[in-house]
């Protein structure tokens, strides 16, 4: 008597051949390469299989048998937990996500791992020298190599945020900025920002730049005399941290100084900053597309450079002094 219920055993391939007169690997051929099977035959090992309620071959089976793991691994030049908790890492990944769910595969938080059984990877802001091995997508490289690149102009962004203030009349600008995010300016020179132009570099912070990091370099730009007029910081993160500074000293923004920032990251809208829009989501899911292509033997022709907007708000005006 045949069992029933829970107990009853799932068909495999090994059945769906026996039942249709076939060899397993004809049957296996069928379902995965089944340009190689005669159409009759082809329908005789599909017929059965309907017959036999099999749903197909295991999915983790098949992908060991072709070497992949149908996931891909995000790297960065900081540790998972700090990715995650930064903003613009979060939003990145979301777009690597999008990218993944799409094609059915999942992704891993690599922190600064490079050597995890993945079917490629996605590097954030990765120094030279670090490249792993197989396929691999990069997102505002530094330094560029070879690999596929997923950028923005962001010396374009500083420039955009420059013309803003000076066709607001201001001529005395503090750039607020840390070691990490010094790349931004690219070749610009002071002349081409504001006839007076000082950068204030934060270097008591290490890894991701914040808002305690924003503050305190503020603040030393802040206690200057004559002092600058406008604040043009290198992330939201500095230019959230400097609009505290500034409270902290009695300065409104604009009526007393102006601030600005790069990235608009979630927040920054809500407190009226002034910025320019970086696409990271979208470059997020741009790249996991572009790898993903990769992986699977396709060229992709899409730009890999996404444009920025500056969105004005609140935080800057004309100066009064």
């Amino acid at each position: 008597m045949a069992s029933t219920g829970n107990s009853r055993r799932s068909p495999t391939l090994r059945d769906v051949a026996q039942a249709a007169g076939v060899s397993i690997w004809t049957a296996s051929n069928t379902f995965s390469n089944p340009q190689r099977v005669a159409a009759p035959t082809r329908q005789r090992v599909l017929e059965a299989a309907n017959a036999l309620d099999y749903a197909g071959p295991n999915p983790t089976a098949r992908t060991l048998a072709l070497g992949r793991t149908r996931m891909l691994a995000l790297w960065s030049d900081a540790d998972a937990r700090d990715l995650l908790g930064d903003p613009v890492g979060t939003l990145i990944t979301q777009g690597i996500v999008d990218a993944c769910d799409g094609a059915g595969m999942s992704l891993v938080i690599a922190g600064r791992t490079l050597d995890l059984p993945v079917d490629g990877y996605i590097r954030y802001r990765p120094p030279a020298g670090d490249v792993p091995r197989g396929h691999s997508v990069s997102i505002e490289a530094v330094e560029p190599d070879d690999r596929p690149n997923v950028r923005v102009d962001l010396t374009q962004a500083v420039g955009m945020l420059a013309r803003h203030l000076r066709e607001l009349g201001h001529r005395r600008i503090a750039i607020l900025s840390t070691p990490e995010l010094a790349y931004r300016l690219g070749d610009l020179v002071p002349e081409d920002i504001a006839d007076h132009v000082v950068v204030y570099e934060s270097r008591a912070q290490g890894g991701w730049p914040d808002r305690a990091a924003g503050e305190a370099v503020a603040r030393a730009a802040l206690a200057v005399s004559p002092r600058p007029t406008g604040l043009l910081a290198l992330s939201d993160a500095l230019a959230l941290g400097a609009l505290e500074a500034a409270h902290r000293v009695g300065l409104r923004s604009p009526q007393d100084i102006s601030i600005a920032g790069i990235d608009d990251v979630p927040g920054s809208d809500a407190v009226g900053l002034t910025t320019v829009v970086v696409p990271y989501r979208p470059m997020g899911e741009l790249a996991g597309t572009i790898l993903i292509e990769s992986i699977s033997g396709e060229i992709s022709t899409v730009p890999r450079e996404l444009p920025v907007a500056l969105a004005i708000r609140r935080t800057t005006g004309p100066p009064t002094a």
